[in-house]
């Protein structure tokens, strides 16, 4: 249906799953908006690829854009991994005298931010990596019979803890698993002191130095061979430490949920989560992480300073430099009728330094002072504060704006609020141990493979209204 691209800009993801047979496989999904405002997301091939090298991800995906008939790229959005800078280098090279690219392709490479922020909070779960297996290990042995799950269960009700559901194991290589198992953990404090006061077994469950042979001593903190003890159970300090982790990762987990969404555009949503994470207040019911990080790092714990440290350095190395942060995103929340310039002037005169606001401020004025620029088309449009729905008193502005025909030329205006900020769906963003295919689609050829996943994606798949 090659049609279908047809005087469309399309916005490219793609990222990479293996199956149980140790081979790897690349998704390429197409993002874009029609001319009725509707939001389209399409898989375009699932193929196996020979390796993970940067000139072999940008042939397959130069290949199959051609297959596709599609000459208009927008962004291509995929992960942080040194390879794909390869990739987009030679894609910027091959695709620059394609239709209508946007300044030279300059704006071509999106970063995935739900991967950044996974990298952010895996350098916070390194650092509290002992709580987490100290909690992990209570979470096991309640878990380990049924009678154990009974007991905690009367504990919790003698403690009079007002909770329908109990505490669940994590998966390490799933952090989203571990802030669920740390924020229900941490309301049974007193059940599991009370368990600890009534079952003889619990304090021996940590303290016996004759573990089983079969008890293996890693990252999850089992004990390996005899000798060795299971870490735990957390003291005091532990669960005040533990509550404060939660409120952390609470903040990271919502976060992850807006980048990762795919049934409403997410890149203007990328600055005021951005803000979220920089600054010390509450937007869009988020946790600002830079009050907590400054609370961290005042704490006299070692630990948590660390951690506080650790996360900032993994967060400037991404997003501190203006310039690390791909211009277009900007645009989106100058299009945003809610934000307009004025916004994102006012959170970035609190985000950056001084110097690095006049900078952006210059890189605005500098345009092309012969054409109206984005920001000033659309400070002029004026989205009445009693409309119902200001999305839909925008979208009839600009509709209005594009019956000129200078402006049909430039429907990378709107379009620009069609950029990904993640390559992977919500369900997938958490991991830290990749995509791996299941056995059943694992015994299946490639061809049929990538038959199943697109033909399952096309045909369940609809447009979905632009909802600013």
């Amino acid at each position: 249906m090659p049609h279908t691209f047809q005087k469309q800009r399309v916005f490219l993801t793609t990222d990479t799953w293996t199956s149980i047979q140790n081979l790897s496989y690349m998704c390429l999904t197409a993002h874009w908006i029609d001319n009725d405002w509707n939001l389209h997301k399409r898989i375009l091939n699932f193929c196996i690829f020979p390796n993970h090298k940067g000139v072999t991800i940008s042939k397959h995906i130069e290949k199959c854009l051609q297959e596709w008939g599609i000459d208009r790229i927008f962004t291509i959005t995929l992960d942080n991994a040194s390879s794909n800078d390869t990739a987009i280098k030679y894609l910027k090279r091959k695709t620059k005298d394609w239709k209508i690219t946007i300044l030279d392709n300059e704006f071509l490479h999106m970063r995935c931010c739900a991967h950044i922020v996974n990298l952010i909070v895996c350098e916070g779960l390194k650092d509290q990596n002992e709580l987490v297996v100290k909690i992990r290990n209570v979470v096991r042995y309640v878990r380990s019979s049924p009678s154990r799950l009974q007991t905690f269960k009367n504990c919790a009700e003698r403690e009079k803890i007002p909770s329908k559901s109990l505490v669940c194991l994590d998966f390490p290589t799933s952090w989203n698993s571990t802030y669920t198992m740390l924020e229900a953990v941490v309301k049974f404090q007193n059940a599991f002191k009370r368990l600890q006061e009534e079952d003889s077994q619990f304090d021996s469950y940590f303290n016996d130095d004759d573990n089983d042979e079969n008890e293996v001593e890693d990252d999850n903190g089992r004990g390996k061979g005899r000798g060795r003890k299971n870490i735990g159970p957390p003291n005091v300090l532990d669960w005040g430490k533990a509550r404060i982790f939660v409120q952390f990762l609470k903040l990271f987990y919502k976060v992850t949920l807006r980048f990762s969404g795919f049934l409403y555009v997410t890149s203007n949503a990328f600055f005021h989560e951005l803000v979220s994470v920089t600054s010390n207040a509450f937007f869009h019911e988020l946790v600002l992480v830079q009050s907590k990080l400054l609370t961290l790092s005042r704490s006299e714990d070692n630990m948590l300073k660390n951690m506080a440290a650790s996360m900032r350095k993994k967060y400037d190395k991404y997003w501190e430099n203006i310039k690390n942060i791909n211009f277009l995103l900007y645009v989106a929340v100058v299009l945003d009728p809610h934000y307009k310039l004025r916004y994102i002037m006012f959170y970035f005169k609190q985000v950056y330094e001084n110097s690095k606001v006049e900078e952006l401020i210059a890189m605005d004025t500098s345009a092309n002072v012969a054409k109206p620029s984005i920001s000033q088309t659309f400070e002029e449009m004026v989205v009445d504060d009693e409309e119902e729905d200001a999305s839909k008193s925008f979208a009839f502005q600009y509709k209005k704006h594009l019956e000129d025909a200078e402006s049909l030329e430039n429907k990378s205006e709107v379009d620009s609020m069609a950029v990904p900020v993640s390559t992977v769906a919500s369900e997938s963003a958490f991991s830290t141990g990749g995509r791996v295919l299941d056995p059943f689609r694992s015994s299946l050829t490639p061809k049929m493979v990538e038959a199943l996943i697109c033909g399952q994606n096309w045909l369940w798949s609809s447009s979905i209204p632009i909802n600013l």
